[in-house]
């Protein structure tokens, strides 16, 4: 008798664990999508998406200028005297990246050419 209450108890508890663990493995990608497009783009994923793109030579002392849901802009400094901006913009699962790469040679900010694409669109 002790054995058939200890057996239910057990089928009781493996049904009850498929019953919350099977939905969850169904769900679609859509909806994490949703989520993920919805949320800001924090320094890290934003500096793995910029890796991702072709920009990993340019992330040195990378910081976070300002952060939305709608738009992320990092600043790095690499080498001696550069200055880059990144604006990162999440549209549905992918990122556009628009980068402004530049100097601080002469104590401002001009544009120059570093011969990478200054657009680039990545899956997030």
């Amino acid at each position: 008798m002790k054995m058939k209450k200890v057996l239910g108890l057990f089928l009781a508890l493996v049904t009850v664990a498929v019953i919350f663990t099977v939905p969850a493995s169904f769900t679609s990608n859509q909806s994490n999508t949703a989520y993920a497009s919805r949320k800001a783009i924090s320094l890290k994923e934003g500096k793995k998406l910029l890796k991702k793109a072709g920009y990993g030579s340019e992330l040195g002392y990378a910081s976070i200028s300002s952060m939305t849901k709608k738009k992320t802009v990092i600043k790095t400094y690499p080498g001696a005297k550069g200055k880059d901006i990144f604006t990162l913009k999440p549209k549905g699962k992918h990122v556009k990246i628009h980068a402004t790469f530049g100097s601080l040679d002469g104590g401002h900010f001009t544009k120059i050419n570093v011969g990478l694409p200054h657009s680039r669109t990545v899956k997030r």
